[in-house]
């Protein structure tokens, strides 16, 4: 089943962050041309947005052999009702 998800989300090079709430719980997730990282839970929005954000900057570093920018650049926009994550319970 889809659903909307409620959180945040930025974009990073051509990697898109998401950090979703889930109850007392954020989601991080980390998507892009041939990859899905998932990250580990966070129990505060700017830990985990934090998180998705060293996730990308160590997946430029280490996969596409480049430098990373720097996180000033990123900009959290939140979510929106055409925003959506796939549940399958």
């Amino acid at each position: 089943m889809f659903r909307s998800f409620s959180g945040f989300k930025a974009q990073y090079q051509d990697l898109t962050l998401v950090v979703v709430s889930e109850f007392n719980e954020w989601k991080v997730v980390v998507r892009g041309p041939g990859v899905l990282i998932q990250g580990e839970r966070q129990f505060d929005p700017a830990k985990a947005k934090q998180h998705a954000l060293a996730i990308a900057q160590c997946y430029v570093r280490e996969e596409e052999h480049q430098e990373a920018p720097l996180p000033s650049e990123v900009e959290w926009t939140e979510s929106g009702r055409h925003d959506w994550l796939v549940w399958r319970g």
